[in-house]
């Protein structure tokens, strides 16, 4: 992604910076610009929904929480439907977990059976107390559990910024700029200048924190005396403790074995369940419990349909959400597609995989083009050489003579899966290489490295948000497919085989199975395609060069939707709103003016590559 000022994109970095996680994953916000981590964060909402010190200062405000109990209450006993049977799903079925397994068939204003209560409330909106006085906050009162909503209740975190001319003559703008585990809170005023005068005078734009997280009630797995633990022995030079029982560290470490990851995962579930002031919202934070706490969103803010914005993992809150709600989609853009059709684990790691060692193998080849590249042998021989290499920098790891920082197996993966693919930059990483590989001199990388390390002047309230959301980050997509099946030695068998065939990024595609496996936590619902059949149009926009959600994601979701439009955008980085003039423009013309971008419409690069740079390919890799 080309660095931007947009607080989502750049929270990874803030975690690469506190060694939680460094690899590259599909729906996360892209770790290579400079990130700054929240300097306040909320710690868990209590039992009366009072929120404590959230990352603006507010309680977010109040609303009435319905069926009579008290305002957002996380232990309701009251019915909020009138009766006391479960939910129905939109069209009157679920499948047992809360997960509808059908599109609603009735009409846009329907509220679904047993729900009435909670689609009617009004939401108490306040000025936030954190000084951003062009924003108001709120909250919403939803089901803990869809299929059970005359249990326990927990509450929506929201934060508008109204319209500029008061009128919001299109009523709301929702938006989800990606994650799992990113608040939408926290984004929204990010990202507020990135919209365009028109757009912000058309609607009253809102973020959410979904279920589970920041301002909602939250999962919490970590105290901040454990946080400050962790900070405390990496700066003195110590085993990073928080590291070591992390989630996405060990789903990206290719020297783990499956059965390390199922007891991690079983014994972050215990950990978070022992925190969290709700453990029940453990079974209850997959994409289509969101997609659902959406509607309610859509209805309490006064919206006969759906206008939304998302991007990355928002664009699969936003795919579900239009399955399910077709009857209500207004103007929805789902900008840097994933594809609901495939595993949130295994599948689209697999696909990763791929496509990475695709573009690497075209930067072994360009490299050994050039003089002085330390890459020797075929292709097959040059990659497999990077990577004993890299993986060889646990033991050995490298350094340079002016820093105490040092490049393991982790940070020079993520290096080198930046320049040669994500933000491709073939000479510099050359120039990097050669001296690492020839005399074990790691200036240059230990330099890149610690360009985007904040850690050191991180309070400990943002470390325990950051280190909570990698949590969230698994736990959504370990909620959203069941179990994959199969044993930890057939797990071990396949990395091994991936391994071989793709010796620098393979190894990890089965990992967050495993992890989910142990982490129990599992939805019932298998993947399924997203037609969201009667629907307005919806907007798709895809990346060529995109490495976290591949382009042919976008091409997939467009042509599954009944009435999906693809709109294409040329080179790298994530999310085209905001960063790519072109499609900004057509984004905004579509949300504001219902103007949707005639099929086959691609824009190009921006800013135009020069002629040295590499270019991506039909494939999505990249070609000199």
């Amino acid at each position: 992604m080309r660095p931007t000022p947009l607080a989502a994109r750049k929270a990874g970095a803030a975690l690469a910076a506190l060694m939680l996680s460094t690899a590259l994953t599909a729906c996360q916000p892209d770790s290579s610009t400079d990130a700054t981590a929240p300097t306040a964060v909320p710690t868990a909402t209590n039992q009366t929904g009072n929120s404590t010190d959230n990352p603006d200062g507010s309680t977010g405000g109040s609303t009435a929480s319905p069926g009579g109990s008290t305002g957002g209450s996380s232990n309701s006993t009251d019915n909020p439907g009138g009766s006391g049977n479960s939910t129905d799903s939109p069209n009157g079925s679920t499948d047992g977990s809360g997960n509808s397994t059908d599109s609603p068939s009735g009409s846009q204003g329907d509220v679904p059976r047993g729900l009435e209560s909670f689609y009617s409330q009004t939401i108490d909106w306040k000025d936030c107390s954190d000084g951003t006085a062009s924003f108001q906050c709120g909250t919403v009162t939803v089901p803990l559990d869809y299929d059970h909503p005359d249990g326990r209740t927990i509450t929506i975190a929201l934060k508008k910024l109204p319209a500029s001319d008061g009128n919001a003559e299109h009523g709301s703008l929702f938006t989800n700029f990606g994650g799992p585990g990113v608040s939408g809170v926290e984004v929204v005023e990010g990202e507020s200048s990135s919209f365009a005068k028109e757009l912000r005078g058309a609607y009253d734009i809102i973020g959410f924190d979904p279920r589970g997280l920041g301002q909602s009630t939250p999962i919490t797995c970590w105290t901040n005396d454990e946080i400050n633990q962790s900070l405390t022995d990496t700066k003195n030079g110590k085993s990073n403790t928080l590291s070591e029982i992390m989630a996405t560290d060990i789903l990206f470490s290719k020297g783990s074995s499956a059965q390390e990851r199922i007891d991690r995962g079983a014994a972050n579930a215990a950990r978070c369940a022992q925190h969290s002031q709700v453990p029940e919202l453990l079974d209850h934070v997959g994409t289509r419990d969101v997609a659902r706490d959406l509607d309610i969103l859509r209805a309490t803010n006064s919206n006969t349909k759906l206008n939304y914005l998302g991007v990355s993992y928002g664009t699969r809150i936003g795919a579900i959400y239009a399955d399910l709600f077709p009857g209500h989609v207004g103007r929805v853009v789902l900008d840097s597609a994933m594809d609901p059709s495939k595993r949130s684990g295994g599948e689209i790691r697999a696909e990763q995989i791929t496509f990475l060692e695709g573009a690497l193998r075209r930067y072994v080849e360009h490299c050994q083009a050039q003089d002085g590249c330390p890459l020797t042998g075929s292709t097959d021989e040059a990659v497999a050489q990077l990577a004993a290499f890299v993986d060889g920098l646990d033991k050995n790891p490298l350094t340079a003579p002016d820093s105490d920082a040092t490049v393991n197996t982790q940070d020079a993966t993520v290096i080198i899966q930046r320049l040669a693919v994500a933000q491709p930059d073939w000479d510099a990483l050359t120039a990097m290489l050669t001296p690492a590989m020839t005399n074990h001199d790691g200036t240059l990388m230990v330099k890149a490295k610690q360009g985007s390390n904040k850690s050191s002047t991180m309070p400990v309230e943002a470390a325990a948000y950051i280190a909570n959301r990698e949590i969230m980050f698994a736990a959504v997509i370990c909620n959203d497919d069941p179990d994959a099946g199969g044993t930890a030695s057939d797990w071990d068998a396949q990395a091994a085989a991936e391994k071989k065939a793709y010796p620098f990024f393979g190894g990890t595609s089965s990992a967050m199975d495993a992890y989910c496996r142990g982490w129990g936590h599992q939805g019932k619902t298998p993947p399924q395609e997203t037609h969201a059949k009667g629907s307005d149009p919806i907007l798709v926009v895809g990346i060529t060069g995109d490495v976290q959600t591949l382009y042919s994601w976008a091409q997939s979701l467009a042509g599954q939707l009944d009435n999906g439009h693809l709109l294409t955008v040329e080179g790298y980085g994530h999310g085209a709103f905001g960063t790519n003039n072109c499609a900004t423009t057509a984004i905004t013309g579509f949300l504001v003016n219902g103007t949707m971008s005639a099929d086959g419409t691609t824009c190009a690069a921006e800013p135009p590559p020069a002629a040295a740079e590499p270019q991506p390919a039909a494939d999505g890799g990249t070609e000199s």
